[in-house]
Order: C-alpha cells, then structure tokens, then sequence
C-alpha cells in the first residue's frame, strides 16, 4: 500500500528520469509529446536527448506550470521544447495529425478529463508506426491517487485492443504500437 508513495517521494528526491525515456524508446531526433509535463521533469531530459533535430512538445494544461517550463527553458537556452498550455483532449492544430513518433503520458493519466478523447487525441498526434507510451501511478488501498488497475487496462483496451500492459513498483504501463 505504500508502494505509490514511496514511489512519488523517490521520483522527487532525485530519481533521473532517463530510464523511463529509455523504456519508451526515446531516441536522438524524434518528435515526442510529453502529455502532462508537469514542470518538465521529463520534458527537459527528453529534449536533450533527442538533440537539436528532434522537439520535444510539452503539454501541460496547467498555465502556472507550463510557464515555469517556459522560463526555465528560455533560461537554460533549451530551442527544441515546445510549450503547450493545453488539456490533451483539446489540442486541435496545436500538433498536427501524425507529427509524433513517440507520446508518452508520464504519472498523469489519472488527471486527464475525458480518457477516451485524450486516448483518441494521443492516437491522432502520433505517427503510423508511432507509440503511445502510458506511465501512470498505480491507486492503492490507503492512497487512492491514481489509477484503479482494472479501469486502467479496461478504458485503453476499448481503444486499442493490442495494447500491452505491465504492472510494477507502484506504476501501471501501456505500450500502443501504432500500425
């Protein structure tokens, strides 16, 4: 039951978010959007790894936050980040359909509003052949922040019935290969 907070706390006392980029499959010059920024904590390292020929769109719904990432952005002259101040189930032209090769939701899918659209809109950004790649805290029985496993795997097999699942340390993961 502790699992998801200890989780949390680890991830915000140093834990480097480059292993997960790796487990998406993150790599120099792709476009990837990172739904739910938050502040950039995974923005920022994917945007160094996918160098100057590759962006990074950030998208965060929230304005105080994505104008943090903005600010820090411009003060460590980072030029492939993209800020995004959007719900993922709104962002209409903001990404066109098919620019993405990699959209990845890290630890924010339980906030999203409306699952079937965002899932819909994730499908829509990301490249033939692309991923989508769902990262997200796992509910427990004490702390029920997150996402219930069942629901989890029931809402984004409605839409993609190939997806893959696992569970693991606190975190639930859904990998769409797109065709």
């Amino acid at each position: 039951m502790w699992t998801s907070l200890l989780e949390a706390i680890r991830r915000r006392l140093g834990a480097r978010p480059e292993s997960r980029l790796t487990e998406a499959g993150l790599a120099k010059g792709m476009k990837v959007a990172d739904i739910g920024a938050g502040y950039g904590f995974f923005a920022f390292p994917a945007a160094e790894v996918v160098g100057e020929e590759g962006i990074v769109y950030a998208v965060e719904p929230n304005p105080r936050r994505a104008e943090e990432i903005s600010k820090r952005a411009e003060e460590r002259g980072v030029k492939n980040l993209r800020v995004l101040i959007a719900p993922v189930e709104e962002l209409g032209e903001m990404i066109s359909s098919g620019e993405v090769e990699l959209v990845m939701s890290m630890s924010s899918f339980h906030h999203f509003e409306d699952t079937r659209r965002a899932l819909l809109e994730m499908k829509r950004i990301a490249k033939p052949g692309g991923l989508i790649y769902i990262r997200d805290i796992k509910a427990g029985r004490l702390f029920k922040h997150g996402s219930d496993s069942e629901e989890f795997r029931n809402v984004i097999s409605v839409q993609f019935p190939a997806a893959e699942f696992e569970e693991s340390s606190g975190y639930l993961v859904a990998r769409i290969r797109l065709g």
